[in-house]
């Protein structure tokens, strides 16, 4: 499929600013809230207690347990309404950071194929029933042209995975451009998510606070700075 554009008046349209900044806001609240809970002694104890009881399957069963939560992993960067954020404090108290890292970060490439080949094979038709005419023209024209592996990871970095792997189906980019930067745009957010639920479990609260606030503040600051460059342009 080749590298076919939208009109030219629809180039360079920005994605509405909620969905772009999406799992920023994601892992700023995932923060936020896991430093609060983790104030309460009692309610951390209920929570890591909650999350012992899917010990039996994943402990209990390690070659399944993995292959399952690489399998929802791999779902979350599928699906919008379901976040992989979620599955890490019982990665991490399962199978430790790294493991949990591991699994979390090849679950999510998984899943970005997985859009990447509905995008390419199903094309359109099946776009427009996910999005709606606007939001598919305006998600077109972030993709970058040329299959600039340095753009490609910059856009993936920016867009939500379970929204841009459609996106560079859908036009045609070289599946090995694709992996390369989906590989490196992941990989940030794999290690934020894994340090969420590990200092979640240790009950480092003063930690999750203190980034949460750093990136809620770095969050503000690109919010302003992008409608500060709208309104000049």
């Amino acid at each position: 499929m080749s590298l076919q554009r939208w009109p030219p008046r629809l180039r360079g349209l920005p994605a509405p600013p909620l969905e772009v900044s999406r799992r920023t806001v994601i892992l700023t609240v995932a923060l936020a809230l896991a430093g609060f809970l983790a104030l309460s002694e009692a309610v951390h104890a209920r929570i890591l207690a909650a999350l012992a009881l899917a010990d039996p399957l994943f402990a209990g069963h390690p070659v399944l347990g993995a292959v399952l939560f690489l399998g929802l992993a791999a779902l979350s960067a599928v699906l919008v309404f379901f976040s992989g954020v979620l599955l890490v404090p019982v990665g991490v108290q399962t199978w430790g950071q790294l493991g949990c890292f591991l699994l979390l970060w090849c679950g999510w490439i998984l899943g970005g194929l997985v859009t990447y080949s509905l995008g390419r094979h199903l094309g359109r038709p099946f776009m427009h029933r996910l999005l709606s005419v606007g939001a598919v023209a305006r998600y077109e024209a972030l993709i970058p042209e040329g299959g600039s592996f340095l753009k490609a990871t910059l856009v993936q970095l920016a867009l939500p995975s379970d929204v841009s792997g459609y996106f560079f189906g859908l036009l045609g980019y070289r599946a090995r451009v694709y992996l390369g930067a989906l590989i490196f745009a992941e990989l940030p957010y794999a290690l934020g998510a894994v340090y969420v639920g590990a200092a979640f479990i240790h009950r480092q609260y003063w930690l999750l606070l203190s980034a949460a606030a750093v990136a809620g503040a770095a969050f503000g600051w690109s919010r302003r700075g992008r409608r500060r460059r709208a309104a000049l342009g």
